[in-house]
């Protein structure tokens, strides 16, 4: 208690004094991100085959791409991302077009897809959900509609794969993450459409390549020896809708809406058939305690790489923390101390809560497979790692963004401004495209 006082106090004073320190001396004695060491790839830049040279630091970086049609021109932005735009952006085409596009030139866009993992569609003219679903099918027809992960999210009228990507306030940030990576079987491509970016600053949608975040790990010899064979326990704690934490800023979702039925009986065989050992805790207003092992890394399934598998940049409570701290260096300025403030906030709030909860208690949380808990200094090199893998840069209206979601993961930056100045919605898929896979190949 006298460390938790002390920190809290210096924290205080600093916040206290920002309006006569220069705000970023404030954000540099608080935040544990490090511009230098830390920093994400570059700013989004546009490359062709006339380009001189590639970014610094990016190895194998290949800026000519080739494409099967004189209406779409590919840019490779990094590694892990490649750019599809009109070649006539006075007349972009519609989304009819592109799904055209991509069932024509399927295999084509498969290997695009495997090689890099992520693709933007940029300044086509998609309009709306119906659009942005007429797009996805176009490149499969095999889209799901269960979702079992932590984020809320809505459908959308009119649709029948599109969802809301985040409900969260403004204020929240979500870290980067392969979705629902906690599964036996994940999800395989996952879609994003920016129908509306009106926010005054912030909430992109960083994008990571787990694949280079492994290659940084393992580079550490202790990490890799720790972690290349070992298992992280999730350990996530869903209440019942009648009785919802007003407390834990991690209890997202209530077990009724994660499940879709009230019947006890039905999410347990649920729970079954994900292979999730699933509790309902009286002691805690019925709340539903749902556990599960998984391996930290895992093999591609078509590249065959090894890729950093797991969710314990989302489910470690203070990894959203570093997060904040994180936007508040980016951000900088005045500008940065909202970030850091709510870094503080939630650092002080997770200290207390930790002297009358256990790590199990809060609305998720991981451990290593024994229940030991990873420890603090390793966290934060694999936030490093993620850090130094990861491209973040503003959407642009209408973009639809396809990532691989077993190399490639997402997140979401907080944002400045009213919450229906941001849309960005998602559809996803469990498996790839069948198509791109004929029989006996």
């Amino acid at each position: 208690m006298p460390a938790l006082s002390k920190s809290a106090i210096l924290a205080a004073a600093l916040a206290l004094a920002a309006p006569v320190l220069k705000p970023d001396l404030v954000q540099k004695g608080l935040s544990r991100f490090d511009r230098d060491a830390d920093a994400p790839l570059p700013p989004l830049r546009r490359f062709s085959a006339s380009t001189a040279a590639a970014p610094s630091n990016v190895s194998h970086f290949d800026a000519a791409i080739s494409v099967p049609s004189d209406g779409v021109i590919a840019t490779a932005a990094t590694p892990f991302l490649v750019i599809l735009s009109p070649a006539d952006v006075k007349n972009p085409p519609n989304g009819r077009y592109l799904s055209e596009f991509l069932e024509s030139n399927r295999m084509w866009f498969k290997d695009l897809f495997f090689e890099y993992g992520s693709v933007i569609f940029r300044g086509f003219d998609i309009p709306d959900a119906a659009s942005f679903e007429q797009v996805v099918l176009g490149i499969t027809t095999e889209l799901a509609t269960v979702y079992l992960g932590t984020s809320p999210r809505s459908s959308i009228n009119g649709t029948t794969y599109v969802h809301t990507a985040a409900d969260f306030p403004p204020h929240r940030t979500l870290p980067t993450h392969l979705e629902m990576s906690f599964r036996d079987n994940p999800p395989r491509t996952q879609m994003f459409y920016a129908h509306r970016v009106e926010q005054e600053r912030g909430g992109e949608t960083p994008l990571t390549n787990f694949e280079g975040v492994w290659e940084t790990i393992k580079a550490n010899p202790k990490l890799r020896a720790k972690y290349e064979h070992a298992k992280v326990k999730y350990i996530r704690n869903n209440d019942d809708c009648n009785h919802q934490s007003s407390i834990d800023p991690l209890m997202q979702k209530c077990w009724q809406d994660m499940f879709k039925t009230d019947d006890r009986s039905k999410v347990l065989e649920q729970c079954k058939a994900e292979q999730f050992d699933c509790q309902f805790l009286d002691n805690w207003n019925g709340r539903v305690r749902i556990t599960n092992v998984q391996p930290f890394v895992r093999k591609h399934p078509v590249t065959g790489k090894t890729v950093w598998f797991n969710h314990i940049n989302v489910l470690t409570r203070n990894s959203m923390v570093y997060d904040y701290e994180r936007t508040a260096a980016l951000w900088g300025g005045f500008g940065g101390l909202w970030p850091l403030g709510l870094a503080l906030y939630y650092r002080a709030l997770f200290g207390v809560l930790t002297l009358v909860w256990s790590e199990f208690d809060f609305g998720f949380g991981v451990a290593n497979a024994d229940d030991t808990v990873i420890p603090e200094e390793d966290l934060r090199a694999i936030k490093r790692a993620v850090w130094q893998n990861t491209f973040q840069a503003p959407y642009q209206k209408n973009d639809i963004v396809i990532v691989d979601n077993m190399k490639v993961g997402h997140g979401r930056e907080m944002y400045v401004g009213n919450e229906s100045s941001r849309l960005i919605m998602t559809a996803w898929a469990d498996n790839y495209p069948s198509s791109w896979f004929p029989e006996g190949q």
